[in-house]
């Protein structure tokens, strides 16, 4: 079978097809047109325009495949409702083009799906680290939610910071290239209760903060991460889990991948992480997530549903995995 992923959930639009053959699946196109990271940060009705000027290129990029799918499936929610909308009307329209089921997916879901079947793994602590999500998961009978930030997402503290220090690119990337440059360390607000977390004291405390721009940095990112991996480390000890999956945009940093490798390797614990290319916002994960999906999915109120949350579906019980 073959299936087309669009995603659209913030500031990037884009293009998936995958192919399954059995239990495996091979990702056919993986292509993005994302809106550049500025000062002002992401307004709604630009992303919406922005998602709405290069629908005309991925429609070009679906045709020049020549592949007639089984299933069109794109992100349901959750994320900014202006960009779910475009992203919805797009596949909708794919589906009625080609006469095919329209399979919503949880964006936050798929995600975890293709970290999941990159990795190969069984049953691991899931750490969801996003722009707007900042989680720790289990697996039950459907995703379980054991630890979460309570204010905003650790990938929007480091975008907000990079953006109000003028950085290049003034986003969570800025950030890391601003950290890199020092091991110089202030303290700044370190709130961690249970297996919760708040990054809202550290932002304002780093923003006030008169020291180097490389040292706020620097001592935000480390304070940050480090009591994301403590409230891991809590639940790595209380679930007994065997594998840590970090999963999300800013999964690709590489210096929360080295604390949390460290600290799961402690425990006797695997830890892994998708490629870069399924780390940030991508369509592939959405084909992927919409495939192993759809016989179970309710199409009933299908349209964009910006406050979904992970732990509103069931697992998948299909095992997938990605063709190397």
């Amino acid at each position: 079978m073959i299936c087309i992923g669009i995603e659209s959930t913030a500031h990037t639009l884009g293009l998936g097809v995958v192919e399954s053959r059995e239990k495996r699946i091979k990702v056919l196109v993986n292509r993005t047109w994302k809106y550049p990271s500025i000062t002002e940060g992401y307004v709604p009705f630009k992303l919406a325009e922005h998602h709405a000027d290069n629908a005309g290129a991925l429609a070009t990029e679906l045709k020049n495949t020549g592949l007639k799918p089984d299933l069109v499936s794109y992100s349901q929610g959750p994320g900014i409702g202006h960009s779910l909308h475009v992203g919805f009307i797009i596949a909708k329209t794919i589906s009625n083009t080609f006469d095919v089921p329209l399979v919503p997916v949880n964006h936050a879901i798929a995600h975890i799906e293709i970290g999941k079947s990159e990795c190969r793994t069984k049953n691991p602590l899931i750490v969801y680290v996003s722009g707007g999500n900042t989680q720790i998961i289990i697996q039950k009978d459907k995703y379980e939610v054991v630890g979460e930030t309570m204010d905003m997402g650790l990938g929007n503290m480091l975008d907000q910071l990079g953006r109000k220090l003028n950085l290049d690119p003034p986003d969570a990337v800025g950030v890391l290239k601003e950290a890199e440059k020092t091991k110089d360390f202030t303290n700044l607000p370190y709130t961690v209760k249970g297996m919760n977390f708040s990054f809202t004291g550290l932002l304002t405390a780093a923003l006030k903060s008169r020291e180097k721009k490389d040292k706020i940095c620097f001592s935000a990112q480390e304070t940050a991460f480090s009591m994301l991996v403590e409230a891991c480390e809590r639940a790595l000890c209380h679930y007994h889990s065997k594998e840590v999956l970090l999963v999300g945009g800013n999964a690709r940093n590489r210096r929360l991948r080295e604390m949390l490798s460290i600290m799961s390797a402690s425990h006797g614990a695997r830890f892994c992480a998708p490629s870069d290319e399924y780390c940030g916002d991508n369509a592939a994960m959405i084909a992927l997530t919409g495939l192993v999906s759809w016989k179970g999915v309710e199409f009933k109120n299908a349209g964009p549903r910006q406050k979904m949350r992970v732990d509103d579906s069931k697992i998948m019980k299909n095992k997938y995995y990605l063709a190397k």
